[in-house]
């Protein structure tokens, strides 16, 4: 995959992704989402150099991430644009608890459980029309899915010859926890058009799980340690694999659709 080959997973094409595309590909998702719903509020967990936050078009922001890579002091007015020097966890936890976002970009540290507990806590500030866009949930190849950036990149060096600093963490392992423990929302996952990224929204009613599913997904819960780079694959539907069009279409139509 490192090579440039893309790898055909039966459902959709893993491409590798240059650089330009990869910055360009949240933004273009998120104000695409802003403008359908027409968002007021925005709340990113992990801002680093502020590509994506300074280009989301959206009038009250949020940011959070514990290092900014950018002078944020010369942006932050702490109103229109609230930039807070936090870990999330800290965030969340001095946040109001009337705080709520409504579109919500999860970009932290690309471990599954931190990406997990962002996740638990950006849905206790979201309301019943909120979209949250996880990024990194597909592995862009083997060595992206070590929870190490630098061994990411260090091992795929030492097996291939190719320097790419493309990863991802082992964020994709939310995905059995997304499918069986919150019913109460649905998801998707954007494979095509750059970064593969998870879309979840509020459900109208709750979403029902195969009991043959349901069995396989608990399987993977109590063997999380197991769920490598080869069972993402295997398990590929279970992130409900779509294209950027079809996910961004969904996510809009679902939150804005009223709950019973």
């Amino acid at each position: 995959m490192a090579s440039g080959k893309r790898v055909d997973t039966g459902i959709h094409e893993l491409e590798p992704m240059d650089l330009d595309n990869w910055l360009a590909t949240s933004p273009r998702r998120l104000n695409r989402l802003a403008e359908a719903l027409d968002c007021k509020t925005y709340l990113e967990i992990g801002v680093s150099e502020g590509i994506t936050f300074n280009a989301v078009n959206v009038n009250t922001k949020t940011g959070v991430d514990p290092d900014f890579q950018f002078d944020w002091q010369a942006l932050n007015d702490g109103e229109t644009i609230r930039l807070l020097p936090l870990s999330s966890d800290d965030f969340f936890a001095q946040e109001s608890e009337n705080s709520r976002f409504d579109l919500i970009f999860i970009d932290g540290l690309h471990t599954y459980d931190q990406t997990y507990r962002d996740l638990q806590n950006a849905l206790l500030h979201s309301h019943q029309g909120t979209v949250i866009l996880i990024d990194d949930t597909i592995p862009f190849d083997v060595y992206s899915c070590s929870r190490n950036q630098e061994e990411a990149v260090r091992l795929r060096e030492q097996a291939t010859g190719v320097v790419n600093l493309m990863w991802h963490g082992d964020t994709y392992k939310i995905m059995p926890l997304i499918n069986l423990f919150h019913t109460a929302y649905q998801y998707c996952t954007i494979m095509d058009q750059g970064n593969p990224q998870t879309l979840l929204w509020r459900a109208k009613k709750p979403r029902e799980i195969d009991p043959l599913a349901s069995m396989s997904t608990l399987w993977s819960l109590e063997s999380l340690a197991a769920c490598d780079y080869l069972w993402m694959l295997r398990n590929l539907q279970l992130f409900h694999p779509v294209s950027e069009a079809e996910g961004l279409d969904r996510a809009a139509a679902g939150a804005q659709a009223p709950i019973p």
